[in-house]
């Protein structure tokens, strides 16, 4: 049968965790059974960190023939045990794929039957989220954040598109300043009828938040400084809540893709509530990562209205660009 009988399973698990922990320094996350809805629970965590989870899957069979297991146990000892590994995630047994991943947060105890439960308010009774614990703690940890960030002036140029695909506009920085509040849809840090403006670090993620649409895009410069939530770093920029806000934002509360389907959008829900939470508690923007495209880039949302290009914003250029197909 090859090196060791099949009652050996206690050995070939510790084995097998040894070598995972060695060659990807992470825990399984998820495996074939529940990849969909762990990506579904956490969309933010697929293209995070330089795409980090991405680059752990693991085929099972390569893990075999190019680990340290080899050398302990035959093939078909590995096939007889590995079948008896639970993923920790859903317990089924693990077979073909896996994927290695480590949150770099601390995530609250059953943070995805809370993702399920505030979803639920969402769907069904979104003026209730706040009736809800979880939704009480953000509200009360924005409140205490404001008491402590202050204003800055950002540093580097901001970015803002518009489509073209209906025609072209005018290189005006009045084509691009908060829009009138009867032609505003609900969006992912607004709502219907509730101007703000959204813009980018740089002209390809405002692209690509149009799904690639032609557009004419705005660099300018804010001349005011702002109070800024930073949903993009939570860890240096609110480290006392960066649990709770990493949690957010990996979390398809606040990340996940919302599908046209009209006027109607309950993926954005809660993110709309964190930036009621923001304006109530005094900040201008909120600073959170792209949907739509990974990196250093990041958006930020002017939730002040008072804040207009017009008397605010330094203009430094307008780029026109192609329409590109985009996911």
């Amino acid at each position: 049968m090859g090196q060791h009988d099949f009652d050996n399973f206690f050995g070939f698990e510790e084995y097998f965790y040894h070598d995972l922990e060695k060659a990807f320094s992470a825990d399984i996350a998820c495996c074939d059974a529940c990849y969909e809805d762990f990506v579904a629970m956490w969309p933010h965590a697929y293209s995070a960190d330089d795409c980090c989870f991405q680059t752990q899957e693991i085929d099972l069979k390569w893990f075999y023939q190019y680990g340290y297991l080899r050398e302990e146990f035959s093939e078909d000892e590995f096939d007889h045990y590995i079948a008896q590994i639970e993923c920790p995630r859903c317990g089924r047994p693990l077979a073909h794929t896996i994927w290695a991943y480590n949150f770099p947060f601390d995530i609250p105890e059953s943070f995805e039957d809370t993702i399920k439960e505030v979803g639920e308010l969402a769907r069904n009774t979104p003026f209730l989220l706040l009736t809800h614990e979880f939704c009480q703690g953000v509200f009360a940890a924005l409140t205490d954040l404001s008491t402590e960030v202050t204003s800055v002036l950002v540093d580097q140029p901001l970015f803002r598109a518009r489509s073209t695909l209906s025609g072209n506009l005018a290189e005006s920085v009045e084509c691009f300043d908060f829009p009138p509040a009867k032609f505003v849809q609900e969006g992912r840090y607004n709502h219907a009828g509730s101007p703000v403006l959204y813009l980018a670090s740089d002209k390809e993620t405002c692209h690509a938040e149009l799904k690639g649409e032609p557009c004419l895009v705005l660099e300018f410069k804010l001349l005011s400084p702002i109070r800024i939530l930073d949903l993009s770093d939570p860890f240096s920029a609110h480290h006392r809540y960066s649990d709770l806000l990493n949690s957010l934002v990996y979390s398809a509360l606040v990340s996940s893709s919302q599908g046209d389907d009209g006027w109607h959008k309950p993926h954005y829900v809660v993110s709309r509530f964190v930036a009621d939470c923001a304006r109530a508690a005094g900040f201008d923007a909120i600073k959170y990562p792209s949907t739509r495209r990974s990196g250093t880039n990041f958006n930020l949302v002017l939730v002040n209205s008072s804040m207009s290009l017009a008397s605010n914003a330094q203009i430094v250029a307008y780029h026109r660009m192609m329409a590109t197909l985009t996911k």
